[in-house]
């Protein structure tokens, strides 16, 4: 059995910052002032000008104080080259973001050409900070040399997105759509990661002594072929109001989430109809403190055992959830299987699983 997927570097884990059950949706980014500082005006750039946005990003980053960028209505911005190539983690389509930089826009969408060689979208420095209110990032690849992390965003310092659209990128190693490097921290409000793929976590990769936290959107349709098909967490996770479904690995476990360090704390959300290769279609644990409550589980699938919820190692408490119509095609527990750590059920429906409900027995479910 595979116990667990990449794991980088022995840093301890992170406390979690909130309690137990509490997840805070981010401050409004109305009335913001962007990275500029309140009442700076947002540098424009034209419609489809990819000179004038590399320009733009690369003034607010030499400001003290960050600046502000400001996308057209409805524009595209095809990238057809690296920007920047000169730092240990691969290439980037954006300057490295090194100060407090905002990018805004409305329906305005930053993509890299398909003819253009590889490069992610975006990467934050250390002490960096980038919000993004609005716009899609696609095509991002971070699939050779030194750039397999992060194919849309890599992300080791600060990291906001306000109904924002992550989706279409590719990394080789972890984090597809995000990875949230040691160190780094992301808040994402009203977003949808999506069609995004990896070797672990295809949507998002939280990394040691990382957080993230997500309020509403959709983490979906994305693919890892090692574990968490839509989020692998090594850090501190916290989803609230969130859906992740239809999400997949190919020959591991976590379909939807995978989490083996750490915290992770599911609050109000959604977890469906996603598929993994072997263990967990819905949510695998496999060494964290796992706090799930208010959230339906349900039509997850696992090739092999726990086809909601697969425990192999650390604790799970489910409080007011729901678990129904999970499948455990080819082994058991198709609501809950436990075998190792421990799961605790309190006013909770486990129900029409298959091919039995949980495995072993567990106080509140029936076998």
């Amino acid at each position: 059995m595979r116990l667990a997927t990449t794991i980088r570097g022995l840093i301890p884990v992170m406390a979690l910052a909130v309690s137990a059950w509490a997840v805070s949706a981010p401050a409004s980014a109305e009335g913001k002032g962007g990275g500029g500082g309140a009442g700076e005006k947002a540098a424009p750039v034209p419609c489809g000008d990819v000179a004038a946005l590399i320009t733009a990003v690369s003034e607010a980053n030499s400001s003290p104080s960050g600046g502000s960028v400001s996308l057209a209505t409805g524009c595209v911005y095809t990238l057809g080259a690296a920007a920047y190539t000169g730092g240990p983690n691969g290439p980037d389509g954006l300057p490295l973001i090194t100060r407090d930089v905002t990018i805004s826009g409305t329906q305005a969408t930053i993509r890299r050409s398909a003819a253009a060689g590889d490069f992610r979208l975006a990467e934050i420095a250390p002490g960096g900070s980038l919000t993004v209110n609005g716009v899609t990032f696609s095509g991002g690849r971070a699939t050779s040399g030194a750039g397999t992390d992060g194919g849309g965003i890599f992300d080791a310092g600060s990291l906001r997105l306000i109904n924002a659209t992550v989706t279409g990128n590719t990394a080789s190693n972890v984090g597809g759509g995000i990875e949230v490097a040691p160190g780094g921290s992301a808040v994402l409000s009203a977003t949808d990661v999506t069609h995004n793929s990896a070797g672990d976590g295809g949507g998002i990769h939280v990394n040691t002594s990382a957080t993230l936290s997500v309020s509403g959107g959709n983490i979906s349709d994305n693919t890892a072929s090692s574990s968490g098909g839509g989020v692998s967490n090594f850090g501190t996770t916290l989803l609230g109001a969130v859906t992740v479904a239809r999400n997949r690995t190919t020959n591991f476990e976590g379909g939807g989430i995978s989490t083996a360090a750490g915290d992770l704390t599911i609050n109000g959300s959604r977890v469906a109809e996603n598929t993994a290769g072997s263990f967990g279609g819905g949510i695998a644990n496999l060494g964290s403190t796992l706090r799930v409550q208010s959230t339906v589980v349900s039509g997850n699938i696992a090739t092999l055992n726990g086809g909601g919820l697969f425990n192999h190692a650390g604790t799970a408490q489910l409080i007011g959830d729901t678990v129904t119509g999970n499948t455990a095609n080819g082994g058991q527990g198709g609501g809950i299987f436990v075998d190792g750590g421990s799961v605790a059920l309190t006013v909770t429906t486990v129900s029409g699983n298959n091919p039995n409900n949980c495995v072993p027995a567990l106080t509140g479910c029936s076998a």
